[in-house]
C-alpha cells in the first residue's frame, strides 16, 4: 500500500473506538499511514518510561515524513495567517503532511482551522 496519510496523535488516541479502528488499523498495518517526529514525541509522552523503548521501536516501522527548515518555514507562514494562537506542534504536523502530499488524519479542530488556510487534505478520525 502506498503511504497516503499522516496520522496525528489525536487520531491515534481514538484507536480504542471501533469506528476509528476500522479506518485507521488498515492504514497502519498496510503502510498507508506515516508518522513524523512531533507525532512520535506526543505518542511516546502517553507511555511510562518502561514502555517507551517498545513503542519507539514500533513507531520506527512507519514511513516517516521529515521535518526540515522548509517545513518549519511553512508552519510559520500559516501561523502568520491564523487569527488566534495555535499549538506549535499542530502547525508543524500540518506543514509536514502538506509538504509530504499526505492527507492529515486527525481529531482536532485546530487542523480544520489550519486547512482552511492551506487548503490541504484532511480527514477527521472521530466523526
Amino acid at each position: 500500500m502506498r503511504t497516503t496519510h499522516l496520522a496525528d496523535a489525536s487520531a491515534l488516541a481514538l484507536l480504542a473506538r471501533s469506528d476509528v479502528a476500522a479506518r485507521l488499523v488498515p492504514l497502519l498495518v498496510g503502510g498507508g499511514a506515516a508518522t513524523c517526529g512531533i507525532v512520535d514525541l506526543e505518542v511516546l509522552a502517553a507511555f511510562d518510561q518502561s514502555e517507551r523503548a517498545d513503542v519507539r521501536n514500533e513507531r520506527s516501522m512507519f514511513a516517516r515524513v521529515p521535518i526540515d527548515d522548509a517545513t518549519l518555514d511553512r508552519a510559520m507562514e500559516v501561523q502568520a495567517q491564523l487569527a488566534g494562537p495555535v499549538r506549535i506542534s499542530a502547525l508543524v504536523v500540518a506543514a509536514a503532511a502538506e509538504r509530504g502530499g499526505l492527507v492529515l488524519l486527525h481529531d482536532d479542530d485546530v487542523y480544520d482551522a489550519i486547512a482552511s488556510i492551506t487548503g490541504q487534505a484532511t480527514e477527521r478520525a472521530g466523526r
